[in-house]
């Protein structure tokens, strides 16, 4: 009944629910007209369509921003990479554009001395300033090493190529640009972009030595890109033979009346340059002659008769020579070759060194060659009243200036006789010149042993004494070294040769040895690692009588084997390929691979017999000697194998050297921009790549052997000529006999 009286009351609930929602749903509806419901519903229509709108117009506007955002940064980014690379081309953010300069000189009176010779320069310098976010210092001129003055600055407009004189004295703001003294250097300093131009004078000493003239300027900022010079004459003076530093620049010389115009073309390299020249007078060298006169009754030969002060002058100003001899000889096998210096200097600028002469003291010493600047022709004539010397005489060209001439002499001389051991140095003595001194070095060549025997005139010295033309173009200690103040010496050395002693021209570091056995062939392979010093040929003794189907492979370039004379189942391997080319016209160490592999065949090995499957030999030492056999094996063919040989009876379990791999000296070729930045992956697949496309296209065949039988190891450690025999004997194993039950009881018991 309880139960029944509940059910009764939540069913009550329940409908009192219902009823109150049905009450507020009919309170909260709303009658309205169709035609303002209409309007109701387009308004929300409208408002939806527009809140949309906005929405779209939001996430577009959102959109254009960030769009705006990566211009901006990749604008960024590019105008950093072009700054970044302006200031690696440029790092202090100018470039020289033109830089000339424009001479004149005119040669002052006799009475005015050479205080009164001064060449004028206009220079031109033109720039370009980069940025102007910062100041830019550009150094204009060395201060310390050249006079000037008259400094002019100027710079082009920015709306038109005309340019406008800048005011650098009272360094206004709205200009930009100074001009001021800094570490000895005259500086410009503007923080502002564009062309500018700055000109001024530069003036140099000219030199003057009787009629021979030198100027030049010399530690310039930048190089000049254009020099032009021109020298007043007067009716009777002419310019001539011309000469200029740096030698490989190009003149071009005008004449005109009363000047002579110079225009040269420096490499871009020189910071200076020097200019001489040869001033000639009519009346230089000669007496004036007089005038003739009809009316006069005064004797021409009194006249003639008389003196000749430029004669005289010539004379007494005659230069005086001076000789400077350094002599490096090379004691050799049979030769003795001596590299001669020679270097003359005048006492005068005067251009008079226009030959030279020497004499070259020795028995049977030929002058192979003379070298020199501006030298013309060189002779070897035999010297009058001797037949143990030669005269040599070399003549310079008529561009030849300088007052210090230098020579370079070649000397050889044979020993025809072994057996004498004392041996006379060559010798050179300088004709015409007021005095002569150098110094003697022997160094020694090959297996020679060199003493000093006798002496005279020549006095001991420490090889640092010796002048760097003699110690610094040598490669070997110097034995014996001298010097000298008097031509008039000689030196006699005791000299012994020694028979040279062959030596290992190669060596074999570790050599791996590989066999696999099938019913009736044998596969065999072989790498090794061989260390040579230009070993031509490597054999390989010992192969197998039915050896053939080789491949070779050399630094991992295929190669074919040749056959050698004289003895049998062996080949020759060449070893000159692909090596490293710099290493080895070096004549270093040669490391190289060497892969070897080929067939032989045998009887069928039956249930039981021996192999022989010896490696080969090679008449050279081997570090170590690996070998790996891998022999048949299965369940149907059972066999034991027992060992004998120079590897011994037991087999390793593994090998305690590693064994060895090929490598290739070879390297890709490949064509990328300028720009292209290499990282670790460059070093990895395309060189391979690249090596591969290249091996395939020779045709290289490398054959795969199969993991098959069972493996055996061998080791050997130095083998030195000795043929390694390996023997491997087989038998099959004997199948147990299935017993009955009655003979295992029987046995059990």
């Amino acid at each position: 009944m309880m139960a029944l009286s509940l059910t009764l009351k939540c069913i009550l609930f329940a409908s009192v629910f219902l009823v109150g929602v049905a009450a507020d749903e009919q309170k909260s509806q709303v009658n309205l007209p169709l035609e303002e419901f209409q309007k109701l519903f387009t308004s929300a229509q409208v408002e939806e369509a527009k809140r949309l709108i906005l929405d779209k117009y939001k996430i577009d506007e959102d959109e254009h921003k960030q769009k705006l955002k990566a211009l901006e940064a990749k604008s960024k980014l590019l105008d950093n990479r072009l700054q970044q690379q302006k200031h690696l081309f440029f790092p202090e953010n100018f470039q020289v554009l033109q830089h000339t300069a424009s001479g004149m000189f005119n040669s002052s009176a006799e009475d005015a001395g050479v205080d009164g010779d001064v060449a004028s320069f206009d220079i031109e310098l033109t720039f370009r300033v980069m940025e102007s976010s910062k100041w830019t210092k550009v150094p204009l001129v060395n201060t310390t090493s050249t006079v000037s003055s008259n400094w002019e600055v100027s710079q082009q407009a920015i709306d038109s190529n005309a340019f406008h004189t800048v005011d650098t004295v009272t360094g206004k703001d709205e200009d930009g640009v100074l001009l001021f003294l800094r570490n000895d250097q005259q500086v410009l300093a503007t923080n502002q972009s564009g062309l500018f131009k700055v000109k001024y004078n530069a003036y140099t000493r000219v030199s003057k030595s009787r009629n021979l003239n030198a100027m030049g300027l010399s530690n310039l900022l930048y190089p000049l890109s254009g020099l032009s010079f021109q020298i007043a004459t007067d009716a009777s003076q002419s310019v001539k033979e011309f000469s200029v530093q740096p030698p490989s620049s190009v003149l071009r010389v005008k004449s005109g009346e009363n000047y002579t115009n110079i225009i040269a073309t420096l490499p871009l390299t020189a910071d200076s340059f020097q200019i001489k020249w040869v001033d000639f007078r009519e009346d230089f060298g000669q007496a004036k002659a007089p005038k003739e006169d009809s009316d006069s009754n005064v004797d021409t030969k009194s006249k003639q008769e008389g003196p000749e002060p430029n004669q005289d002058r010539l004379q007494q100003e005659f230069p005086q020579v001076t000789a400077n001899h350094e002599v490096m000889h090379t004691i050799g096998e049979g030769t003795i070759r001596s590299l001669h210096s020679l270097e003359f200097k005048s006492s005068s600028e005067m251009p008079n060194l226009s030959s030279v002469q020497f004499l070259v003291h020795g028995d049977g010493v030929r002058v192979t060659s003379v070298v020199g600047h501006a030298l013309q022709s060189w002779t070897v004539e035999e010297a009058q009243g001797t037949t143990s010397s030669s005269l040599v005489k070399a003549i310079f060209k008529t561009s030849q200036l300088d007052s210090t001439v230098a020579l370079k002499v070649h000397t050889e001389k044979d020993r025809s006789d072994l057996s004498d051991i004392l041996v006379e140095l060559p010798r050179i003595e300088c004709k015409n010149v007021l005095r002569q001194t150098g110094h003697v070095a022997i160094i020694k060549d090959a297996n020679v042993e060199v003493h000093e025997h006798k002496t005279f005139g020549l006095s001991r010295c420490e090889p640092s004494d010796l002048s760097s033309k003699l110690r610094l173009n040598v490669d070997r200690p110097i034995v014996l070294s001298y010097k000298y103040l008097n031509p008039q010496n000689s030196a006699v050395l005791s000299v012994k040769e020694h028979a040279a002693m062959e030596t290992l021209e190669a060596t074999i570091d570790r050599i791996h040895y590989k066999a696999l056995v099938t019913e009736t062939h044998t596969f065999h392979s072989i790498i090794m690692l061989v260390q040579s010093t230009k070993l031509q040929y490597l054999e390989m003794l010992g192969l197998p009588t039915t050896a053939s189907k080789f491949t070779v492979m050399v630094n991992s370039v295929p190669a074919k084997p040749v056959q050698g004379e004289g003895r049998k189942n062996s080949i020759l391997v060449p070893l000159l390929i692909g090596l490293d080319q710099e290493a080895a016209n070096e004549g270093g160490n040669l490391r190289t691979s060497v892969e070897v592999s080929y067939f032989s065949t045998h009887d069928n090995l039956g249930k039981n017999g021996t192999l022989s499957l010896n490696p080969p030999w090679f008449e050279l030492p081997i570090s170590v000697v690996t070998a790996h056999l891998r022999l048949p094996m299965s369940d149907e063919n059972p066999f034991n194998y027992t060992f004998s040989g120079d590897f011994g009876s037991k087999p390793l379990r593994h090998l305690d050297y590693p064994i060895p791999d090929a490598f290739s000296y070879a390297t890709a070729k490949r064509v990328v921009p300028d720009d292209y930045e290499f990282s670790i992956v460059d070093d990895m697949w395309p060189e391979d790549e690249e090596n591969d496309r290249s091996a395939s296209k020779v045709g290289a065949v490398k054959i795969v052997t199969p993991l098959t039988g069972r493996s055996f190891f061998f080791q050997r450690l130095l083998v030195v000529d000795k043929e390694l025999a390996l023997n491997v004997t087989f038998k099959e194993k004997e199948q147990p006999v299935e017993l009955s039950w009655w003979q295992r009881l029987i046995r059990k018991t």
